[in-house]
């Protein structure tokens, strides 16, 4: 890869983040004109963000795939079942907690929202919910069961509970749901199902190894809604 590598990988991100910036450009020159003083420290993290894109995603390509799938590779080799399952639930919990857009949500939710929910507590339920079902993804593969008869009743449980949560619970969990699927857990969730459904004999790699955050998402819009039920309890 190299300098090479890193060169491609600018060009793509600065292509693809290109008609956000000339949007936010043209918005501050025609509409918003924000004093030039406030608008510098805009410019200066624009390029911190480009920075950390290009940075992120070769560093994903050189360590977080391949590394996933090896480790879930070896982990089927060696028939390691309770490691697997223990290593899935962590795994999914610790890239949750890591997960910059999870992160950035929950310090959203505790700025705007003047509760006594901490972004700490979100955060937890969040990593608790996806590890669980990261988990049980994990055993889908190693199963071949069918993805559906996990999302059909996984989804119809979240359906029943936002009945039987309060509001601020209900927003908050499907939210935090679609930001699990960020840049930390997504590479190295699916890197992991890839490498297992690789060393499973007569499984499709594309068919097997895919859907882990399909299932995953499911585990922290259930978890968040079953933590605002108790709390409504208490």
């Amino acid at each position: 890869m190299g300098i090479s590598g890193f060169k491609k990988e600018f060009k793509s991100t600065v292509k693809s983040l290109s008609p956000a910036i000339a949007l936010i450009f043209f918005f501050q020159i025609f509409f918003i004109r924000i004093p030039l003083s406030e608008f510098i420290p805009i410019i200066v993290g624009l390029i911190f963000t480009i920075s950390g894109f290009v940075f992120f995603i070769q560093g994903a390509k050189l360590g977080l795939l391949p590394m996933g799938e090896r480790i879930g590779a070896s982990l089927i080799e060696r028939r390691a079942i309770p490691t697997i399952l223990l290593f899935g639930f962590l795994l999914g919990a610790v890239l949750t907690i890591a997960e910059p857009d999870v992160r950035l949500l929950a310090y959203q939710v505790e700025k705007v929202l003047e509760s006594d929910i901490s972004s700490g507590e979100i955060i937890y339920v969040t990593a608790l919910g996806l590890g669980i079902f990261a988990l049980i993804a994990l055993l889908r593969i190693m199963f071949d069961t069918p993805i559906h008869y996990i999302l059909i009743p996984g989804y119809s449980i979240c359906l029943i509970l936002a009945f039987l949560s309060p509001e601020e619970f209900l927003v908050k969990a499907f939210d935090m749901g679609a930001v699990t699927t960020g840049p930390m857990t997504v590479p190295f969730l699916i890197a992991l199902g890839v490498g297992m459904a690789s060393v499973l004999g007569g499984r499709d790699r594309l068919k097997t190894g895919f859907g882990i955050m399909a299932v995953g998402s499911i585990g922290p819009i259930m978890a968040i809604l079953i933590w605002g039920i108790v709390r409504g309890w208490a």
